[in-house]
């Protein structure tokens, strides 16, 4: 069975209900219907900066795409992790 890795904005939309900047950010996307799909961070930058000035909103999506890089390279390596330990 092929696994499927979600999409920046197929990622970002398990964060719709969450009552945070993400959450917030994940709503705005999904009424946005030309907000990029893409995973690209310098693209998915250069539209949020082009269409508001908020500094809030621009650290929040290059966290969440931070986030999702993050999650998809634990994803990709996840059978070659070493088990957490304290």
């Amino acid at each position: 069975m092929a696994i499927h890795d979600p999409s920046f904005k197929e990622w970002l939309s398990n964060f719709v209900d969450s009552d945070t900047n993400l959450g917030d950010l994940a709503t705005d996307v999904k009424k946005d219907s030309t907000f990029p799909d893409s995973s690209d961070k310098s693209t998915l930058m250069e539209y949020i900066e082009s269409h508001t000035p908020n500094e809030v909103v621009h650290r929040t999506l290059s966290a969440a795409i931070d986030l999702y890089e993050a999650a998809s390279e634990t994803h990709d390596s996840f059978s070659h992790r070493e088990p957490y330990q304290k």
